[in-house]
């Protein structure tokens, strides 16, 4: 297939254009000090196809949200793991607004679930990447593998694997590593929970020979069907946060209504230009704040006008 038309045909809901499969180094913007890479959907197919191209090297992806953020200005070692991801890409609505603001021309959601669709459906087109999916429970994979090839019925799944729900000893995570090395996955999903995916998957970087490993938390959940996914116009609001507190209350209420609290707060110190030390952020300014929160709701009367 042709790459004009890969980048013109539909992945889900967007249309994705033509895009230049060079692409290699995104625009690179900061919350709070922590990198993200300004991209959309099309420029992760096109990094990922360089990637494919280029020897066989393993890349990190970080789908970053506000609870990343906020666990990276608590632990230094975390926000060394986010800084060293390879690719670290906007998961969430407020950081396409934040890019906006900064000047980069983000409209569509591309977080962890979006790209690993839009990964999916190349297998409908001729793409014989492979997968591997690690961690979440056996339930949850088994359901989500019926349901993806139903929707993708020549995805190629090399292998699947729910580890115990406790710290594995060393003989255990060198089996997990060579097993999933063994089946020559080119992309592997992890869905241990934030913060270990991503720190399993920086910890174990030099070891693993798949191209691409990105940190899928509860997109697994989603994909199997097991938890409720809010409706593609809530979620393009800013508001999925609400349904999801509602699903699941009693996981979810320390993240939404104490730790995301602390971290407006430290984000609004941080404009400012209050700014830890080694955590730089640029272009602060004490206005910054205000503006944006001004600027972000006129994004999301942007974005509803789109909808309704």
């Amino acid at each position: 297939m042709r790459d004009e038309e890969l980048h013109e045909r539909k992945w889900g809901s967007q249309t994705i254009p033509l895009v230049d499969s060079s692409l290699t180094v995104p625009g690179v913007y900061r919350i709070c000090g922590v990198k993200l890479h300004a991209v959309q959907v099309e420029d992760l197919l096109a990094i990922v196809r360089r990637w494919m191209e280029d020897e066989r090297t393993f890349h990190y992806v970080s789908s970053t949200n506000v609870n990343n953020v906020a666990i990276a200005l608590e632990s230094e070692s975390y926000f060394d793991v986010m800084e060293n991801a390879d690719l670290s890409i906007p998961d969430g609505v407020p950081f396409l607004w934040y890019a906006r603001w900064k000047g980069f021309p983000l409209r569509k959601r591309c977080g962890i679930e979006e790209f690993m669709e839009a990964v999916f459906e190349l297998s409908n087109h001729g793409f014989t990447y492979t997968h591997y999916f690690y961690g979440n429970t056996p339930g949850v994979l088994a359901n989500m593998k019926a349901r993806l090839l139903e929707r993708y019925p020549n995805l190629k799944i090399v292998g699947m694997y729910s580890p115990p729900f406790r710290p594995l000893s060393p003989e255990e995570d060198e089996e997990d590593i060579r097993m999933i090395n063994d089946s020559g996955a080119d992309f592997l999903w992890v869905s241990l929970g934030c913060p270990k995916q991503e720190k399993w998957l920086y910890d174990h970087r030099n070891a693993l020979t798949a191209v691409v490993g990105g940190g899928a938390g509860a997109v697994f959940n989603f994909l199997s069907g097991d938890t409720f996914k809010a409706p593609d116009w809530v979620r393009y609001m800013g508001l999925e946060w609400i349904l999801r507190l509602l699903v699941e209350p009693r996981r979810l209420f320390h993240r939404y209504c104490i730790k995301y609290p602390i971290f407006v707060f430290r984000f609004l110190k941080h404009s400012m230009g209050f700014r830890r030390v080694g955590h730089p952020m640029s272009s602060p300014s004490p206005l910054l704040s205000v503006l944006f929160l001004i600027n972000a709701a006129g994004n999301m009367v942007d974005w509803m006008s789109d909808w309704f």
